[in-house]
């Protein structure tokens, strides 16, 4: 069966021929037997130990971004072909000193990106000469952060061994907010797309919080 075609399963299942949870298990079968490696292009190895996020720029849609444990950061030109080299970088340890833990694009602009890190910091970067632009020291290990895709704020949202949720203000360089989101750890952020000002989180405590930044108390 995992060679029958996607077209063929839907006719079946709108004729009442497939079941809907046999159709399901077909189609998965069917999509996943057809993916492959793409053959003009080949990222090369940049990093020397495991890699723990990727992003990739929603501007142009041609830049990747790529860090973990060795430290490193490593941009690259998605448009190439062959062999996929980094572009640019920053090299471990000239930025941050633990294993970095997440990386965003700026979603408007991508001359900016964000890092976070178990060194206890976020850390905003000059994409073009991949230097350190700025940063905040939440005082413990960070394990995501991300920025609303909208652009209707400069706020980076971090989750970290805090119970709070850390919000960063890019534009003034000091923290807007902190939220006490969970009991222990808050391991997870994420924006919603549409609402700017909606934010899910997620942490140790096996909890999901969704928040209104407007009307979420700080502390």
């Amino acid at each position: 069966m995992a060679g029958t075609s996607l077209n063929s399963i839907v006719r079946g299942r709108a004729q009442g021929l497939i079941l809907a949870d046999t159709s399901q298990h077909q189609i998965s079968r069917s999509v996943f037997a057809t993916l492959a490696l793409c053959e003009t292009k080949r990222l090369a190895r940049a990093h020397t130990a495991a890699i723990h996020s990727l992003s990739i720029d929603a501007v142009q849609h041609r830049y990747m971004l790529s860090t973990g444990t060795d430290t490193s950061i490593q941009l690259f030109d998605l448009e190439s072909t062959g062999q996929i080299n980094p572009t640019r970088c920053v090299l471990a340890g000239s930025g941050h000193t633990n294993t970095v833990t997440s990386v965003e694009w700026y979603s408007v602009d991508n001359g900016m990106f964000s890092t976070a890190s178990l060194d206890h910091t976020v850390k905003i970067w000059d994409a073009h000469a991949m230097t350190e632009a700025s940063q905040f020291d939440l005082e413990c290990r960070v394990f995501s952060q991300k920025m609303s895709p909208t652009g209707a704020h400069a706020l980076i949202a971090a989750g970290c061994e805090s119970p709070y949720i850390r919000l960063c203000d890019l534009r003034s360089g000091a923290f807007a907010q902190s939220l006490l989101a969970h009991e222990s750890a808050s391991m997870a952020v994420d924006w919603s797309p549409v609402d700017a000002y909606m934010l899910a989180s997620g942490g140790t405590d096996g909890r999901l919080q969704l928040w209104d930044i407007r009307q979420a108390g700080s502390h």
